[in-house]
Formats: structure tokens, C-alpha cells, sequence
């Protein structure tokens, strides 16, 4: 029953951490796109925070599906 609660609690703050990395992502992705719109060159800092927190939300849905995965064979 531990594992089982254990997983849960895992799957539940990975989640809490891609909806936080989400917002942070959402806000460079707005600027590149006022970039875009605008006709200018992308800063290049806001390119390097979008492609890090995309990679980041990558390998934690990765895990936590893993965990799910893991969790539904308990079940």
C-alpha cells in the first residue's frame, strides 16, 4: 500500500512542477511570438529559456509516465 501512495504522491508533484515550468515556458513563448508578429529578431535569451523549460516538461512527463506505468501494474 506504501508504493501505491508513494507513486501518487510522486506522479502528483511531478505534475505540480509541469504546470509551474508551463507558465514559465508561456512566458517566453510570448515573447518570441511578439517577436514573430513584430518582425524582429528574437532576443536570444527568451530562445534559450523556451527550449530549456521545454526540455525540462520533456523529461518530467517522461517520468511520470513511467510512474503511471508503474503505478497501473500495482493496481
Amino acid at each position: 500500500m506504501s508504493v501505491k501512495k508513494e507513486l501518487a504522491k510522486e506522479i502528483r508533484i511531478l505534475e505540480e512542477e509541469i504546470k509551474v515550468l508551463e507558465i514559465k515556458r508561456s512566458r517566453s513563448q510570448a515573447a518570441l511570438i511578439e517577436s514573430l508578429i513584430s518582425r524582429q529578431q528574437p532576443d536570444e535569451s527568451e530562445m534559450q529559456f523556451f527550449r530549456t523549460f521545454t526540455a525540462d516538461i520533456d523529461v518530467k512527463r517522461e517520468r511520470m509516465l513511467a510512474l503511471m506505468e508503474q503505478l497501473e501494474k500495482l493496481v
